[in-house]
């Protein structure tokens, strides 16, 4: 088999962005998601979903996100909560919020996720040796380019209004992942496959959907292009942000999004673009938590790789 390919949604909630208001009905998870879901089915893609424990605790919620695993979309951990960043927590806070998010989504989709990505990718040894613990098959929170570090500036500008959490952004532990972390797929501890951000170089952007809005689709494209070409462990990152309406946004309720005054009709057009690009390059199109596996099978074949 080819090297497969995979969608990664991040599922970064209107109802974190909001901090969690009591009973909001959050439409990330309904006609938001629905335009997505068309768009995969159309083009033939399983979706990987990486889920905030905390929105399951509204009934609404937590019943789409078991629909979503019935119709074979796959559901990862996205922490509890949400912490900028998990990464700088004591050991025993990183397991709490990995933990608690596994035991409920497990409870709502009847299914254990074993696909894991940490907010911002502030990642840690503690996110591992816990992810490892809870016998998890695959992360995706290593970003093996530069463009980290005017990331994290970024999002932290973002999150001025909540100085605490914008600060919080920039007490990471893996600032070396630019410099150190391998561009491709590997294993750590013989046991979990680390899956980084795709890049074509240390001194290149990383490609997910955001870079679209950032710097320009004619870059983020012909990033996409080159990937497909080289990249043998390429996904698609892209975030509820990319399919909301600015009309579904709350009218009091405050947040700290990019992109959400730009119009539904571009962010549609732009997903599908990148859609049929990936559809056009001819690799199978699957999980990744399928992806993981067809990568640890491929690793494991040759020793000195692992």
């Amino acid at each position: 088999m080819k090297n497969p390919i995979s969608i990664s949604v991040n599922f970064d909630s209107l109802n974190e962005a909001y901090g969690f208001p009591d009973g909001y009905r959050d439409p990330s998870f309904f006609q938001a998601f629905d335009r997505l879901a068309a768009l995969a089915a159309k083009y033939e893609f399983p979706l990987s979903i990486y889920i905030i424990g905390r929105d399951l605790e509204h009934p609404d919620h937590a019943a789409r996100v078991r629909d979503w695993a019935q119709m074979g979309h796959e559901i990862g951990n996205h922490t509890w909560s949400h912490y900028f960043n998990i990464g700088s927590l004591p050991l025993d806070a990183v397991v709490n919020e990995i933990a608690r998010a596994h035991d409920r989504i497990a409870e709502v989709t009847r299914t254990e996720p074993v696909g894991f990505i940490c907010p911002a990718w502030a990642t840690s040894k503690a996110v591992i040796s816990t992810l490892i613990n809870l016998k998890y098959e695959y992360d995706t929170s290593t970003f093996p380019s530069a463009l980290l570090y005017p990331m994290t500036l970024k999002i932290a500008l973002n999150h001025r209004a909540n100085p605490r959490k914008a600060v919080r952004m920039l007490h990471r532990k893996d600032w070396h992942a630019p410099i150190m972390a391998p561009l491709v797929p590997y294993i750590v501890a013989r046991k979990l496959v680390i899956l980084p951000l795709p890049t074509t170089g240390r001194l290149s952007p990383a490609i997910w959907h955001t870079v679209g809005f950032a710097l320009g689709w004619d870059r983020c494209f012909r990033g996409i292009r080159n990937l497909l070409s080289m990249h043998p462990g390429f996904y698609y990152l892209i975030h509820p942000a990319d399919f909301l309406s600015p009309d579904e946004l709350h009218p009091t309720h405050a947040h700290s999004l990019a992109r959400m005054d730009v119009p539904l009709s571009e962010k549609m057009v732009r997903l599908e673009e990148a859609f049929a690009l990936m559809k056009g390059a001819g690799r199978p199109m699957v999980t990744l938590r399928d992806a993981a596996a067809f990568h640890r099978k491929r690793l494991t074949a040759d020793p000195e790789i692992v």
